[in-house]
């Protein structure tokens, strides 16, 4: 018998109110309660995960940037993407947290296929031609296990260079390259699908592979207060002595990063894409 869940459409909505319901939904259910996909898009941000903070952006950072309440790194989101959150109480996701980039990732790579694009899981994130794609974020919040990620149309990969923390020119620069080779986009790989028809080929996804039965749902009064409240802890000044993820650089996919190191004088700087290894030292008054 299928599992009754809900699926709450919520449209294009301001970055806070995007993370602040799905934290404030999760919040809300009791561990009986139905499973629920939020679907949405949001207004250009910069969204950093639970335990990055400032040290992650550019000073003159020239978007809105939200801190969500779900693991991972610093990532790019617009209008440009179609994020969707499962949000289930833990008595129906698999055992370990780490099974379940799996459990809730298989129904959108199984969309990209639908649409003639050989999407894979590559760890927690969804890959297409040896590049990501996709990345995704997971947290428990309340009874709840909740996992984030989008379709990504277009990726802006300048705009999300310029506002990432770099210590000099020439990092910024070897980050254009590196998103180059370690991340892609739909439109890069063919036509872009209509939101109604993505919307429907991965909803019908779901049901198929979660055993999942969807009704279309609203937030209620209770889960509204929720996400109200929600909405104030996230809207909380971000912490600006939490050091970067990664020391020095950036993690681009599961396969690459880009670091910087200053010691005694020198700097030396690597893009780690794969097997490809770019690497260069040099005086630092060069920076």
């Amino acid at each position: 018998m299928a599992q009754a869940a809900r699926w709450i459409r919520l449209g294009l909505v301001e970055p806070l109110a995007l993370h602040a319901t799905y934290a404030g939904l999760a919040a809300a259910q009791t561990a009986e309660a139905a499973p629920l996909v939020l679907w949405a898009q949001a207004k250009t941000h910069l969204c950093l995960g639970q335990s990055q903070g400032r040290a992650e952006l550019d000073s003159a950072v020239s978007v809105p940037v939200v801190r969500r309440p779900l693991g991972g790194g610093l990532v790019w989101v617009d209008e440009f993407q179609y994020v969707f959150v499962l949000i289930a109480p833990r008595r129906l996701a698999p055992g370990r947290p780490a099974r379940w980039f799996a459990w809730a990732l298989s129904p959108a790579v199984a969309t990209y296929r639908h649409f003639g694009l050989p999407a894979y899981l590559n760890e927690q994130d969804i890959w297409l031609h040896g590049r990501k794609i996709g990345g995704s974020g997971a947290a428990t919040i309340g009874e709840c296990a909740v996992v984030a990620s989008s379709f990504l149309l277009k990726f802006p990969a300048a705009r999300f260079a310029d506002n990432v923390a770099a210590p000099s020119r020439e990092f910024r620069a070897w980050l254009r390259e590196g998103l180059a080779l370690a991340m892609t986009e739909w439109a890069e790989h063919g036509a872009l699908p209509a939101e109604r028809e993505l919307e429907c080929a991965f909803r019908t996804r779901l049901e198929a592979q979660l055993g999942w039965q969807f009704e279309s749902s609203w937030p209620s009064c209770a889960e509204q207060a929720a996400i109200a409240e929600a909405a104030g802890e996230l809207a909380e000044p971000l912490d600006s002595d939490a050091p970067r993820m990664v020391r020095g650089g950036i993690k681009l996919n599961a396969e690459a990063r880009l670091v910087e190191r200053r010691e005694g004088g020198v700097v030396e700087r690597e893009l780690r894409v794969g097997e490809r290894v770019r690497r260069v030292r040099h005086a630092a008054d060069r920076g």
